[in-house]
């Protein structure tokens, strides 16, 4: 009996795994418009009317695709500082904007995570909220042994500001020709700022009051 309930678990995981990578790669393909059920069960091996069955709503299936990718990109930041590894301030805000930069699709999901939220299950909301919150220790860990002598306090502050800064950006990173012309003539002729600029930036600024071992040691370095 126990092996029968197992093996039923084990399909609903499978089918629900079916239709997030189906979902992922209609996103990638096309954007938000190219996510339907009816899209998604021409590429599963299941009916449309079955997906009802694992999913309410659309926007459920993108919140749980948003927990699966934004889960992913805390474990590549991890990777990103290994310990034992110290960088300056200049070379963690480099470091992140580059990660950024290479997950737009994630972006996009992200600034959309209140609507998504507002049109899903709470048990859905839940599990995303948790994966979300793992931003805490993720940079935190990291930031305690880039930054020893930097109070807790501003890591606290960070953890808050980098969330919803990854959950605001995309729009500035998605501009069309039209919108950059506007930004140009707004800003009175001025250069505009590259993508890359912008983010290492506002990073830099997230970070100024940090003190990075790897800024220490490059500075002895410099003086022998």
């Amino acid at each position: 009996m126990s092996f029968q309930r197992a093996r039923k678990a084990e399909q609903i995981q499978e089918r629900r795994q079916e239709i997030l990578d189906a979902a992922w790669e209609l996103f990638v393909e096309g954007g938000l418009e190219m996510v339907t059920f009816s899209t998604i069960a021409m590429k599963i091996s299941f009916t449309r009317q079955t997906i009802y069955t694992y999913y309410r709503s659309r926007d459920e299936v993108l919140l749980d695709l948003l927990g699966i990718h934004v889960k992913e990109f805390y474990e590549q930041i991890k990777q990103m500082f290994p310990k034992g590894e110290y960088v300056t301030q200049h070379e963690f805000c480099h470091r992140l904007a580059a990660h950024l930069l290479t997950h737009k699709n994630l972006l996009l999901l992200f600034s959309l995570h209140i609507m998504l939220e507002q049109n899903s299950r709470y048990e859905n909301i839940l599990v995303y909220k948790r994966i979300m919150y793992e931003a805490f220790p993720t940079f935190d860990a990291i930031l305690h042994e880039q930054c020893p002598d930097t109070p807790d306090e501003a890591f606290c502050h960070f953890c808050i500001t980098i969330m919803i800064y990854i959950g605001s950006i995309y729009p500035l990173l998605d501009q069309t020709p039209l919108q950059m012309k506007a930004l140009r003539e707004a800003m009175g002729g001025l250069e505009v700022p590259s993508e890359e600029e912008t983010i290492m930036s506002s990073l830099t600024l997230m970070t100024a009051s940090f003190h990075f071992v790897g800024d220490t040691l490059a500075g002895t370095s410099e003086q022998g």
